[in-house]
């Protein structure tokens, strides 16, 4: 797909299901952003995980990272969702997506705003595994 003058792939929105176009790079991006601005639309420029690229969403729209510290088993913070029904959806176009099955849990650190994961309820911790030598007895 072609679109002034650039190239680009698709993604799949964990919103709304719909087909997203991906930017390459941040740079190009932040092109398209500024473009939109000068036509009157009000859009961020952000890295999307699912594809590695970059999409532009409505401000309001647009996930902000959680500014307590949840972060997922990778590292990357927890998105912040504002009600439990819109996580829940997020949860099923990721769950359709993956083929994992997601849930959808209230933020441990703040009430009033719900996270996802893949983990049920909450991200376990990690354990450490003991390993055994073993010793070559003659």
């Amino acid at each position: 797909m072609v679109l002034g003058g650039v190239e680009m792939s698709l993604c799949i929105s964990l919103r709304n299901g719909k087909k997203l176009p991906v930017y390459r790079t941040k740079a190009i991006a932040k092109k398209a952003e500024k473009a939109a601005r000068k036509k009157g639309y009000r859009l961020i420029a952000y890295g999307c995980r699912n594809c590695d690229g970059w999409h532009l969403a409505h401000r309001s729209h647009y996930r902000e990272d959680c500014e307590h510290g949840c972060r997922c088993l990778k590292g990357f913070p927890k998105k912040v969702y504002k009600t439990e029904a819109d996580a829940n959806k997020t949860a099923s176009i990721i769950s359709k997506r993956r083929g994992v099955e997601m849930w959808v849990y209230e933020c441990t650190k703040q009430e009033g705003i719900y996270h996802i994961s893949s983990q049920n309820g909450a991200t376990p911790k990690k354990e450490k595994k003991s390993r055994r030598r073993r010793r070559n007895r003659k």
